[in-house]
């Protein structure tokens, strides 16, 4: 088993601003009003790239169609929409097969995403399960073409973790984890804060791989070989994910309520492309 380990830092955001840009979103999505299978916002304005299909708009049970630009059709239905216990979503993406310059032709692919949030009103934990293959012409997954994931993002936990920092107190368990399952390897990831003498979020994330079933040998000198490689992909993927954490998402967070409000209402109407 490779183990390896990353810190990254990132801007921080206080609870408050989260709790509150979570209330938000939720209005702007409750503000809508349907005409038939268009989305209207409350001036007036359709929604851009999504169709009410089936069920009433937030109700458990609705469907809808997106539109994403990459030839993909995407379907989503709510599981769950009740802001003081949980919001839910599930998301289904498929590619079609299509035919290359050469003549052969390509798998076509499904990806299902399930989201959870645990609740809009005080914010608790974040899940998500993600499922996806390259699938046959009856549907069937393609064998050594699939994988699965499973995260959950502990928010109690993680705003625990940076008082108990500031306390003194010792660390718990990690505050976010992520479970990776292929047909020859697993991995995991897990992390948690601690708040730097800046203000920063100090986070070190700890990835965790290994053979799976009847290739956790033949994994294992691979895995070994490529381990300072790995290391150095994984840490610069997760710079980058703080780079675009402190340039693009939590300036979204610290908005005022009526501007970020109006920011989501004009995301809303623009086109896909946009």
């Amino acid at each position: 088993m490779a183990r390896l380990r990353h810190t990254i830092v990132l801007t921080s955001v206080s609870r408050p601003h989260v709790e509150r840009s979570v209330g938000v979103a939720h209005d702007v999505l409750e503000s809508l009003d349907t005409r038939g299978a268009t989305l209207l916002t409350e001036d007036g304005r359709p929604v851009a790239g999504v169709e009410l299909r089936s069920g009433e708009h937030l109700r458990p049970g609705a469907t809808y169609a997106l539109v994403d630009g990459h030839e993909q059709t995407v379907r989503a239905e709510v599981l769950a929409w009740d802001r003081a216990r949980e919001t839910g979503a599930r998301f289904e993406a498929t590619h079609p097969s299509y035919a290359s310059p050469d003549g052969a032709e390509t798998s076509s692919g499904r990806v299902v995403s399930v989201v959870r949030l645990h609740s809009a009103d005080r914010p608790e934990r974040l899940d998500l399960a993600v499922d996806g293959a390259l699938t046959r012409a009856d549907g069937r997954r393609r064998r050594l073409r699939w994988f699965t994931l499973n995260g959950t993002l502990d928010l109690a936990r993680w705003w625990q973790a940076l008082e108990g920092v500031a306390r003194g107190g010792a660390p718990g368990k990690p505050a976010f984890s992520l479970r990776m399952r292929h047909p020859v390897l697993r991995a995991a990831f897990e992390a948690s804060p601690c708040e730097a003498t800046d203000g920063t979020w100090r986070v070190e994330v700890v990835t965790m791989l290994r053979g799976r079933g009847l290739a956790r040998p033949v994994a294992a000198v691979p895995l070994l070989v490529t381990r300072r490689m790995m290391h150095r992909a994984i840490g610069q993927a997760l710079d980058r994910m703080a780079d675009d954490w402190g340039t693009r998402v939590a300036p979204e967070l610290n908005r005022e309520p009526e501007e970020l409000r109006r920011e989501l209402t004009e995301l809303l109407c623009r086109t896909p492309a946009a």
